[in-house]
């Protein structure tokens, strides 16, 4: 069986595949990568089925070796090092059995590494991702640890024909502004505290975590602040205001449910972008129509698809 060895499993590394959808219901998130987009591109330069399992590295790459020749590929790190050679930019990789691949500092909060072939770790509820919240999941449900072998799949040609590296447009900026469209409380905040938000920047506390990112700067607190409010569905990009006004952005492995008012929502690919956000750099909103949010999110899907295409049809 064709094992990876974890020699150094870094800050907070974790397997994730496309998660778990439709099961909120059972209280279950649906986990998957924060980073759709990075994800896609490991999986594409190493010709995987996007339904396989990756690695999702926080803040620290890891280190590993493998007991077989893998193709690999890492988006997200300065650099890879295979024993002597370093490697810049998301390419796609390939290693020796019981080579070292040491995968430098990350670019911005968060890589991918993706092994031709994918991992056989289990799969539980028709998933490989790791739930924290359940501890299900990846490997035996929690984060990954130095000396920690993961099984590989099994496949016939490790060695790739081309060598494929990740498009332009694959780095985010932080520049522009999160589009968001407001949510369904936005009528519990006052025009001014809607003119707050937009107006000010935030920056991310320290204190955030896999369920949500916590924003810091001016507050904006809902005018309303009934105790009897309602606990509703929530979803990945929604963002709550606790009594305190700092707004929280729910990530992937939020709570299902919810009792803080929602005022607004990140588009799907901005809310991949605020998971790159570097913690110290400023961040602003800017509201979108439901309509423009639609036609830029699908713009991106596709880009992102239409690329993918490509490579793996050679064209």
């Amino acid at each position: 069986m064709r094992t990876l060895h974890i020699v150094k499993a870094g800050a907070f590394s974790h397997i994730q595949d496309l998660g778990r959808p439709g099961l909120e219901y059972l209280g279950l998130n649906r986990c998957g990568p924060l980073d759709f987009q990075s994800f896609v591109i490991a999986q594409t330069l190493v010709h995987n089925d996007l339904h396989e399992a990756a690695i999702e590295m926080t803040y620290q790459g890891l280190e590993f070796t493998a007991d077989h020749p893998v193709t690999f590929a890492v988006v997200g790190a300065e650099t890879v090092r295979i024993d002597n050679e370093i490697y810049s930019g998301a390419m796609t990789l390939m290693a020796k059995s019981q080579q070292l691949v040491q995968i430098g500092r990350l670019t911005t909060s968060r890589a991918y590494l993706a092994i031709q072939g994918g991992l056989d770790t289990p799969v539980i509820l028709g998933s490989r991702s790791t739930d924290f919240t359940a501890g299900i999941g990846g490997w035996h449900g929690r984060s990954l640890r130095s000396g920690d072998r993961i099984p590989l799949k099994p496949i016939e040609t490790p060695w790739p024909a081309t060598v494929h590296t990740a498009p332009h447009w694959a780095y985010y900026s932080t520049e522009e502004p999160l589009k968001v469209v407001l949510g369904p409380h936005a009528y519990e905040f006052s025009s001014n505290t809607l003119e707050t938000f937009f107006k000010e920047s935030y920056t991310i506390n320290k204190l955030s975590n896999i369920m949500g990112i916590r924003l810091m700067g001016s507050p904006v607190p809902p005018h309303n602040q009934a105790a009897s409010r309602l606990s509703e569905g929530t979803v990945p990009g929604a963002i709550q205001v606790p009594p305190d006004g700092q707004p929280i952005v729910l990530l992937n492995q939020r709570g299902t449910i919810g009792g803080y008012p929602i005022i607004a929502t990140l588009l799907g690919p901005e809310l991949w972008r605020l998971a790159q956000w570097p913690m110290s750099s400023p961040l602003r909103f800017a509201a979108e129509s439901l309509a423009a949010a639609q036609s830029l999110s699908r713009r991106i899907y596709q880009r992102l698809m239409a690329w993918r295409e490509q490579i793996l049809t050679g064209l």
